[in-house]
Parts: structure tokens; sequence; C-alpha cells
């Protein structure tokens, strides 16, 4: 029992600091020894104020879990060892160029000629990936009308999904699919003709039918209207690689930089 009430004796040590330490509006939640978790740091994340107690403390209790370790990491002088500050010394220059590079592109927007000329540009990010295929499944009567209605059909090119008639029972219509979404009546759409209808096959007590009224091409491009807000994206982060790439040329050109050809080639001897 002790040490289940080990973690909340800590939680309680931290809320009663928060009545004397940090101000009013932005207290002191927990403490662990040169650390102090401040309420700001919690609700920066956005999520805080809707979190129930026991979250809460959950939240706070791994804190003090983590800066526990950390406080004996540092007086272990781990912080201290040549390959540990050379990973934090890159760790914090990508986070310094990160947020730089985010700060100098913060204005960069795409017009929508832009976003049509990338589109052309680059056909291949808007590639199919599979067929796809628009269809309608035709439900009949009755056995009867099923062959009434598929005779004269199969002499048609059907493109739009017909009507219900007396011969019609029910017509259903699939767009834009990879493969049939239903499991009767049992087909391999790439088999099927488009504009052609299937036989009739029953599916449990009526017979159906099914026709491909459109299909695109696998590694065919999709309309430009459906694939309209990806290219928007694509295109800005195009033109954001396009700025930071001139942008670091043009630093590159102010700096005093100095590049020792004879150092580069020994080394690689070593």
């Amino acid at each position: 029992m002790r040490f289940l009430l080990l973690p909340t004796l800590l939680l309680t040590m931290g809320l009663v600091a928060c009545k004397v330490s940090g101000s009013a509006s932005d207290p002191t939640l927990a403490r662990v020894e040169n650390s102090e978790l401040k309420l700001s740091e919690m609700q920066a994340e956005g999520v805080w104020d809707s979190l129930s107690i026991e979250e809460r403390t959950s939240r706070v209790d791994h804190w003090i879990s983590r800066e526990s370790v950390y406080e004996r990491a540092l007086e272990d002088r781990v912080d201290e060892r040549p390959e540990i500050k050379r990973l934090i010394e890159d760790a914090k220059k990508k986070i310094i160029l990160g947020a730089y590079f985010a700060q100098v592109t913060d204005t960069i927007s795409v017009s929508e000629m832009e976003v049509a000329a990338y589109y052309d540009a680059h056909p291949e990010n808007f590639a199919l990936e599979s067929d796809v295929y628009d269809l309608a499944v035709v439900t009949y009567m009755s056995g009867t009308t099923a062959w009434q209605y598929y005779g004269p059909a199969t002499r048609k090119m059907i493109t739009q999904a017909p009507s219900k008639n007396w011969l019609v029972r029910e017509v259903e219509t699939f767009d834009s699919v990879t493969v049939a979404p239903f499991d009767c009546p049992s087909v391999e759409l790439g088999t099927l003709a488009v504009g052609k209808i299937s036989p009739p096959k029953t599916c449990g007590k009526h017979l159906k039918s099914v026709i491909v009224l459109a299909k695109q091409d696998s590694g065919s491009v999709r309309p430009f209207t459906d694939v309209a807000e990806l290219a928007q994206v694509l295109a800005a982060n195009s033109k954001r690689k396009e700025f930071i790439a001139n942008f670091k040329d043009d630093i590159k050109k102010r700096q005093a930089i100095f590049v020792y050809p004879e150092e580069i080639a020994k080394s690689a001897t070593h």
C-alpha cells in the first residue's frame, strides 16, 4: 500500500507547492529538485482544461517520473559526454533551422495559375494507383423480367444508370470504386467491358446484373477537379522548397566561407 501511495504523496506535495510558488495566474503544479512544472506548460498543449482530474494527475505524474530520471542523468554528467553534446547541438540546430525556415516561408502562397501549372507539370503525382470504376447494379422484378431486360440491354452501350421500370425493381450506383463494394453478384470488375451489362445472377431472392458505366485505368491522371486540394498543397510545398534553396544560396553568398580541399582529401585516407 505504501508504494501505491507514493505517487499520490508526490503529487500532493506538488499541489501544495502551487499555493506558495508561482503567480496566481501561473502556479507551480509540481517540483523535482531544480525543475518546476508550471500550469502554462500544460495549457500550452491545448487540452489541459478539458481533462479530468485523473487525467491531469496522470500527466503531472508522468512529468515527475521523467524529470526525476533527467535530474539523475544530469548528476551522472551524461550531458557532458562528447557524443551526447554533438547530438544535443545537432538537435538544437535542426530545431532552430526548422523554426527559421517556417518564419521566412510563412507568407508564401500559391495562385490558382500556379496550382494548375504544377498539376500540368507533375502528372505522376496525380496518377491512379489502380483502376477506378463507376458502377450500376440492377435488381430485376423477377426471373422472367431479368431475361426480358438483359437481352435488349446487351445490344446497347450503357454509360448512365438505367431507370427503374416494370422490369427493374431497383438500381444502385457506386462511384469511384476500385473493387466491387458488394458480395453479390460476384464479379471481377476487370473482366467487364465499359457500357456492357453482365448476365443476371441469383442474389438471395432476386436476380442482379452489374454495369460498368465508366472506368479510369491505372496510371491515368485524375481530373484536376478531383485533386485540386492536393495539387494546392503540393504546389505550395514545392514553392517553399524552391524558395528555401534560393534562400540558402543567397545567405551563403553573403558569408565568408573557406573550404580546404586538401584536408578533405587527406581525411579520406585515414
